[in-house]
């Protein structure tokens, strides 16, 4: 899994990079000088996209009382797949330049959103239940277990430090190509200090 997710940053950058150049250069109205805005822009066009596939889980307890005879203890599990999008907040980036000095601040990569697919029932697994009292779960319940399995991917993406510095990582590299282009055409040697939040 974690290879088809390396493949797949590594053809979205080549992607990109294709794109930026076409762009730039076909485009005669590019200003000749860096730009925060595109700067900014290709922030956003870095932005990681990773899959992820994830159960949730619920346990629920059989009641007490004489209403609750005979219920069982029991499990769901909901089987489920979704996205990460992992950026830079295009805000914080700032840039200064000097002639051909460039001062760059990133800032840290961070999770944008979590989106998961559509959840059918064929995802759900449920612990046999009784015969003669049930316990069933209730939409709600079912509700609070995705809540609690998104939590636990969002803890776990955002405490990822190399899934973020990746993200990041590819930002620079990005917005280095868009700078090295920019010289190409202004026979200007840019000197990039970067500035990392």
């Amino acid at each position: 899994m974690k290879k088809k997710i390396i493949v797949a940053i590594i053809l979205i950058i080549i992607v990109e990079l294709i794109g930026i150049f076409f762009i730039t250069r076909n485009n005669k109205n590019v200003e000749k000088k860096p730009d925060i805005t595109q700067v900014r822009a290709i922030c956003n066009l870095a932005t990681l996209e990773t899959y992820y596939h994830n159960v949730a889980k619920i346990d629920k307890s059989a009641g007490s009382g004489i209403n609750h005879w005979f219920e069982k203890d029991r499990k769901l599990w909901i089987e489920y797949t979704g996205t990460a999008k992992i950026g830079i907040d295009m805000s914080k980036v700032d840039m200064q330049f000097n002639e051909e000095n460039i001062t760059i601040k990133l800032p840290k990569a961070q999770l944008l959103s979590i989106d998961i697919g559509e959840i059918d029932k064929e995802s759900y697994m449920y612990s046999s239940d009784s015969w003669i009292n049930k316990n069933e779960f209730t939409p709600e319940e079912e509700t609070e277990a995705i809540n609690i399995a998104q939590n636990e991917m969002k803890k776990n993406v955002e405490n990822n430090s190399q899934l973020l510095l990746t993200a990041q990582s590819r930002a620079k590299d990005l917005i280095e190509q868009y700078l090295i282009q920019i010289g190409e055409w202004t026979n200007t040697n840019y000197q990039i200090n970067w500035v990392f939040e």
